[in-house]
């Protein structure tokens, strides 16, 4: 029997910002840089209708996820960058919270990602 090779895995699923159901549809209305919309949720799937909105609230817990994020940034750019170029302690801080400013929509998208995916109790659908 052949298999559909449009299937897609849930990393892949998580990467591109897809339904945690069925894969398909996107979670966001509009591309993560359009400044004053990336954080714009579908509330449910264009493509199968599963509801983002899972309960009241439920976001809040993604706040942990992208308090870990900008740690993980904060780190890793504040150690690369001390490394490679020695800034002084003023530059050092103004680029790794510019990082962090230009991280942000990621950063939002990403938390609300890990935290549907994760926690919400969307049952993955197997087949297409």
């Amino acid at each position: 029997m052949m298999e559909n090779k449009t299937r897609i895995s849930l990393f892949q699923g998580m990467m591109h910002q897809k339904c945690p159901h069925c894969r398909k549809g996107k979670m966001f209305e509009f591309a993560t840089y359009n400044v004053s919309k990336f954080s714009k949720m579908h509330n449910k799937c264009p493509n199968c209708g599963q509801d983002f909105v899972v309960e009241p609230g439920f976001y809040t817990g993604a706040m942990y996820f992208s308090y870990a994020f900008n740690v993980a940034i904060l780190v890793i750019f504040g150690l690369g960058f001390n490394i490679l170029f020695n800034p002084d302690v003023l530059t050092l801080t103004a680029l790794v919270i510019g990082i962090s400013f230009l991280a942000m929509p990621l950063n939002f998208r990403y938390s609300r990602i890990l935290m549907i995916y994760l926690f919400s109790g969307i049952k993955f659908k197997e087949n297409n």
